[in-house]
């Protein structure tokens, strides 16, 4: 949970937003940090959930992200993790210092939001729903915003998002080896 320590505030503000960018090649994953910074400037008192992206290995994303309040982990390895990693790093920075971590005298360091808004493309969409309206299952009021795919390459990305979508309803314990066999036949776009 890098940069988390920056992030929490003493605001009680209940009007910001958790928005949420689903990673992916730093392609992709730009125009879904334009579409969720558009929404930060809207929003107010809003922060960047950046799910399963290292943004410090990027220049381009780092200046994207200068001034602006953002966490990041970078752990996940499918769109499973990222709902489940995000629920749980939102989970903490909503509680009450929920387990005392960083100490008497800063009881008031939490983050509230009203809402969660997940950015990622298109074609991504249909996994994304479906995996965090299951992990987060009705804790937060939930959206999500799209970014209109590239046409460069669509039918590639037809077939990767069609595969991991049908791999989306195997039990969760077989999404790491399903998505190792998909990125051995079909790297990732």
């Amino acid at each position: 949970m890098q940069h988390l320590e920056n992030l929490i505030k003493t605001d009680k503000d209940e009007n910001g937003s958790a928005i949420i960018i689903l990673g992916g090649s730093n392609e992709r994953f730009r125009k879904r940090l334009e579409k969720a910074i558009e929404i930060y400037e809207k929003k107010g008192n809003s922060f960047l959930l950046i799910a399963g992206q290292d943004v410090h290995s990027d220049k381009i994303t780092m200046e994207m992200l200068e001034d602006r309040d953002f966490i990041y982990e970078n752990k996940s390895v499918n769109t499973y993790d990222n709902a489940v990693n995000s629920f749980e790093m939102l989970r903490i920075m909503k509680a009450q210092n929920p387990f005392n971590f960083l100490g008497k005298g800063h009881e008031n360091y939490c983050r509230n939001f009203s809402d969660v808004i997940v950015v990622t493309d298109t074609l991504h969409m249909p996994r994304a729903k479906r995996y965090f309206s299951k992990v987060f299952n009705d804790t937060y009021s939930i959206s999500f915003i799209n970014v209109c795919e590239d046409k460069k390459d669509l039918p590639n990305k037809l077939i990767y998002e069609g595969i991991g979508y049908l791999l989306s309803f195997l039990p969760n314990k077989y999404l790491n080896f399903s998505k190792s066999i998909k990125q051995k036949y079909l790297p990732r776009l």
